[in-house]
């Protein structure tokens, strides 16, 4: 039998620009997941896998006692190169996991052996984009030339690494701010008049605590495209909500998210992911497969 969890009523409010972003507001029908810590209120230790690193895989494990909830996109930064995490994952208090990743650093393969760092911070939409990539030969691949693009547009970095391109960001003026009102889950983020993204949280406090790293990934996206600030209107980011609507996602047993449970709904105008906990929605995110910036597989 196919596992099937229906998706949360979600109410969409007005945007507020922020450079060339556009972010709505998102509320949930669903009850706050608040068992669950993230970022750098979860505590998980992230090292190579003993003996012989591999670049798609790093142990995670959670040394706290609260669950952790690891977020696709999430940047373990250090070790022998960077990586992002491919899909969501929960961890149990004490458990270790291997986690599928990628590379966003393609010119670096050394290090010293210490483990790697967790800033919270986010990898930009078009790397998630290409880590979504079904094709296991071709993804990382996809992810690199992403990179190789920033480098082009964004000036070079000595290992082409996403990660230097972030902190050139967060170093300027150009980081975007918004504010959170009373109860939010999530935001529709809108880039080019059309929206990118749509992302909820298992709490108000979540979202609060990663909607910063979240907006900054994102305004990479829009200086590497050269994007003006177009304001997405409201009825195309209400539009994106009501396509998922009252719609099924499917259980996704291939991709393993630890004490969590994976679900992903694919339609002609979006591509969803969520992950699941004891049956409640932990963190679900919901590309434009539509954007003409962001090219969804």
């Amino acid at each position: 039998m196919t596992l099937t969890m229906q998706v949360p009523e979600l109410h969409v409010g007005r945007g507020t620009q922020a450079g060339p972003l556009t972010v709505f507001p998102v509320w949930s029908s669903d009850p706050e997941v608040t068992s669950v810590a993230m970022g750098l209120s979860s505590h998980v230790d992230v090292t190579e896998r003993a003996g012989s690193p591999v670049v798609g895989e790093l142990i995670v494990r959670n040394t706290g006692i609260t669950t952790a909830l690891l977020v696709e996109g999430e940047l373990l930064e250090g070790g022998w190169q960077h990586r992002a995490l491919r899909h969501d994952l929960i961890l149990n208090p004490g458990s270790t996991m291997v986690a599928p990743v990628v590379c966003v650093e393609a010119g670096r393969w050394s290090g010293d052996g210490r483990g790697h760092a967790r800033h919270a911070r986010r990898a930009s939409g078009n790397v998630r984009a290409a880590m979504r990539s079904p094709d296991n030969h071709a993804r990382q691949g996809r992810v690199w030339s992403q990179v190789s693009a920033y480098d082009r547009s964004m000036g070079a970095s000595q290992t082409s690494s996403y990660v230097d391109h972030l902190d050139r960001l967060q170093n300027s003026t150009d980081r975007p701010r918004t504010p959170i009102l009373d109860g939010q889950r999530g935001v529709i983020v809108g880039l080019a008049g059309q929206p990118v993204l749509l992302e909820v949280f298992p709490s108000h406090s979540c979202l609060a605590t990663a909607l910063p790293d979240l907006l900054a990934s994102l305004m990479l996206d829009a200086l590497a495209s050269g994007a003006a600030a177009e304001a997405t209107p409201g009825r195309r980011a209400r539009r994106l909500v009501e396509r998922l609507d009252a719609r099924h996602a499917h259980h996704a047993s291939a991709l393993d998210a630890g004490a969590g449970q994976t679900f992903v709904l694919d339609t002609p105008y979006a591509a969803l992911r969520c992950v699941t906990l004891d049956e409640g929605w932990a963190h679900l995110t919901a590309f434009n497969r539509r954007h003409p910036l962001v090219e969804v597989s």
